[in-house]
């Protein structure tokens, strides 16, 4: 893959092991800012060469596929963070694989990413869901399917899961240079996110802790998005450009 990163139009790539949706498969999907550029690095002597070298290491002959995507102008997110109980990390990850089965079959979904606990800066295992439109991400969010396994899981939690919408990242990057790879977007907007989120948590349990939970979700999701958009993602930004642009 870093030998695609020099391609013209490369934007992103990204490695798939073989999962519920893939099983017994390798997945590389490459995304370029169009048909031409992605067609070239298909047919490039390097990548021919690439491939030729890998013959042994792979069973049977690789295929292709190429999908067009129009602009993700209505992208939007959903940021989980949970704090996972000693010893249930196992269950836990089994049935959030069950939610990607589920996720695989929802309208406009895009992509989910889960990112697990960091001793010393991140107690909580946080998921981030990708939906094309936020009418897309509401429909899961209060599907019975999505419903089940969160009570299902509510048995390897500790403490309140906090979630949190917002809309596509690329707002928060424009007119300051070089594009942003998404995997970078999504490391910044994370770092920004999950802090927000619990301090605006423990402020609402200490001020209100009888809240209504869809009152909750609402304020919280309003007050985290004018925080996060005009305070703290641009002085986050601002630290992080030079390994943004990298």
């Amino acid at each position: 893959m870093s030998r695609a990163a020099d391609a013209p139009g490369y934007v992103d790539a990204e490695l798939q092991p073989p999962n519920d949706l893939h099983p017994d498969e390798w997945v590389v999907v490459y995304q370029f800012a169009d048909g031409a550029s992605l067609e070239q690095w298909l047919r490039s002597p390097e990548r021919d060469e690439l491939m030729t070298s890998g013959n042994g290491l792979v069973d049977g002959v690789a295929r292709e596929q190429v999908v067009a995507l129009a602009p993700e102008t209505d992208r939007v997110t959903a940021v989980s963070s949970v704090r996972v109980a000693p010893g249930a990390e196992a269950a836990f990850r089994e049935l959030h694989d069950q939610i990607l089965v589920e996720l695989a079959t929802s309208p406009g979904f895009l992509r989910a990413d889960l990112f697990e606990p960091v001793e010393g800066v991140q107690d909580e295992t946080v998921v981030v869901l990708a939906f094309d439109t936020r009418a897309n991400l509401d429909h899961w969010l209060a599907s019975e399917d999505r419903a089940r396994i969160l009570r299902e899981m509510e048995r390897h939690t500790q403490g309140a899961r906090t979630v949190n919408v917002v809309g596509g990242f690329a707002g928060w990057f424009e007119g300051r240079g070089a594009p942003v790879k998404r995997w970078k977007s999504a490391v910044a907007v994370l770092l920004a996110l999950v802090p927000v989120s619990l301090a605006f948590l423990g402020l609402r349990l200490a001020l209100f802790p009888d809240l209504h939970p869809v009152v909750a979700t609402i304020l919280g999701n309003v007050l985290g998005i004018v925080v996060l958009t005009w305070a703290v993602m641009p002085w986050l930004t601002d630290r992080l450009a030079t390994w943004l642009r990298r």
